[in-house]
């Protein structure tokens, strides 16, 4: 009998500690979001900025891939400064300063706010704007 439940205990420590760890594992968070939207601007990968942007709001995409198109080969760096989560959580900020060199030269460095949403397909980029 001992040995029934120590083998059930263990079959319990193994599924829980499966659990956590898929479950941390799973999805990137705001911040990383935004990291790969930079790094995609910086490596002129417009290309992924689709897979970054929340579904069905096709002015919002355009928006973004607009952006990375106008700075792609002109950001120079970027970091993340702060995130915060509103709206039990569906709603993230990520705070951020944008260093660019614009056609001159010269550098400009300015706080950039992103807001994303969490959807099923995980942090997508998105716009407080005509939301419905």
């Amino acid at each position: 009998m001992i040995r029934w439940i120590s083998i059930l205990a263990a079959a319990m420590v193994v599924g829980l500690t499966a659990m956590i760890i898929i479950g941390c594992a799973s999805g990137d968070t705001p911040s990383q979001v935004v990291e790969k939207y930079y790094k995609a601007i910086q490596d002129n990968n417009c290309e992924a900025v689709p897979d970054l942007v929340e579904s069905g709001r096709p002015k919002v995409l355009d928006n973004y891939v607009y952006s990375c198109k106008r700075y792609a080969g002109k950001l120079v760096s970027y970091s993340i400064k702060g995130e915060r989560f509103e709206y039990d959580g569906r709603l993230a900020g990520v705070d951020t300063e944008v260093t660019w060199k614009d056609d001159n030269g010269v550098e400009t460095t300015r706080s950039v706010g992103q807001t994303l949403v969490k959807t099923d397909d995980g942090w997508k980029l998105t716009t407080l704007e005509n939301r419905d």
